[in-house]
């Protein structure tokens, strides 16, 4: 953005929001408004962005190389917890995009998760949910995103997600993925665009 228009950069955690404010004074950006909301309640306070990036709190399997205790102090219902969080978040990012935007409409959505359930799962529940459409990340790297994992099918353009994983891309373990909005409907019949 070259320190242009206007950036919003949320965090619910206090202490995170402050190192953001930290690091926009240590890179000099004038352009930056700092929040401390909850995400999945964030759309109520703003809305009519035209791109949003949500690096969706995670279970952090992506980082079990780095940090071995992710293994041992998660458990199902984290990752339960995870996911609904993660979907609430998500849901409530793309209602706050101006779908009409001549330069936007776009919505990143981040994990350092590789769990299908925090991931591509959270993706389809957001195409079944809100009218937008997977698009091509314009990574050039990175393996496709899961279609189908162990019998659940999932939309066919899931193959423009991006998995990384740390033994192939000598990276942590992450997934990314792109939408586009294209309507303030509140659902997608069809599932599938």
């Amino acid at each position: 953005m070259r320190n242009s228009g206007i950036l919003v950069a949320n965090d619910a955690n206090k202490d995170r929001a402050k190192a953001i404010i930290a690091n926009t004074h240590r890179l000099g950006l004038t352009n930056t408004i700092v929040t401390n909301l909850d995400g999945r309640q964030f759309s109520e306070h703003m809305g009519g962005f035209d791109r949003c990036l949500v690096d969706a709190p995670c279970s952090g399997t992506g980082v079990i190389a780095k940090d071995p205790a992710v293994k041992s102090s998660k458990d199902d219902k984290d990752i339960q917890r995870c996911f609904t969080a993660q979907r609430q978040i998500l849901l409530n990012a793309i209602d706050s995009i101006n779908e009409n935007s001549t330069t936007g409409g776009y919505i990143v959505y981040s994990t350092c998760s590789i769990l299908v359930e925090e991931n591509e799962a959270v993706i389809q529940y957001a195409l079944n949910n809100r009218s937008v459409k997977l698009v091509e990340t314009g990574l050039e790297f990175g393996v496709e995103g899961f279609t189908n994992f162990k019998g659940t099918a999932f939309h066919p353009l899931m193959k423009y997600c991006r998995r990384y994983y740390p033994h192939l891309h000598n990276l942590d373990g992450f997934f990314v993925a792109k939408l586009k909005k294209y309507s303030t409907k509140q659902g997608n019949k069809k599932g599938f665009i």
